[in-house]
């Protein structure tokens, strides 16, 4: 009889290898370490506890325990959003300290041949952003190709009395804000141009 690894750790096994970035061997690998260390398995089954509480904001997308994150609460900030494709995003830019305005998460581009289309960007949901915390410019923060564009448009089409600015070149093509260092990231932002429509 051929030997088969217990149900849990098939499930175990798989639950991980869904994970993005995370492959069958690899998630192979994690389990075992799990498996052979109770105090980084328990350590890390309390950690995701913690992320039932965890949610979107109600507002802007940011990660948050409350309906509202801590940005939105800031009455001190510029009435100024930079866009940006995930809430990682931002905590680069946040490191920067440079940057005193507020976020908005789209969490997805617009990609017809992955099936990602208008209705999954939250454009209603910016709309009444902007008008909430009366924005006056927009900094496009998301990847620089040709889906991060394509959202970009759809976001701010239509959009009539508000600035609308890109990062500066600077920011390699295809580059997600997450990878850039903090430097690269405020010239990137001190330098915006202009988004053409």
């Amino acid at each position: 009889m051929k030997f088969k690894p217990p149900r849990e750790y098939i499930k175990a096994r798989d639950v991980i290898n869904s994970l993005p970035e995370i492959g069958p061997i690899t998630a192979e690998r994690l389990v075992q370490y799990l498996i052979m260390n109770d105090d980084k398995r328990e350590t890390l089954i309390a950690a995701l506890k913690l992320l039932r509480d965890l949610k979107p904001c109600i507002n802007c997308g940011l990660i948050t325990d409350e309906d509202e994150c801590d940005v939105c609460k800031d009455e001190l900030r510029d009435p100024v959003v930079l866009v940006v494709k995930t809430p990682f995003e931002v905590h680069r830019v946040e490191d920067s300290g440079r940057y005193n305005g507020r976020y908005f998460v789209v969490y997805n581009l617009l990609s017809p041949a992955e099936g990602l289309s208008m209705d999954r960007i939250p454009k209603e949901k910016f709309l009444r952003f902007i008008r909430k915390f009366s924005i006056n410019e927009i900094i496009i923060g998301l990847p620089n190709d040709v889906k991060g564009e394509v959202t970009a448009y759809f976001l701010v089409e239509g959009l009539k009395d508000v600035k609308i600015t890109k990062l500066a070149s600077g920011v390699p093509r295809g580059e997600e804000l997450s990878s850039l260092d903090s430097y690269t990231l405020y010239e990137a932002i001190e330098n915006r141009v202009p988004f053409d429509l």
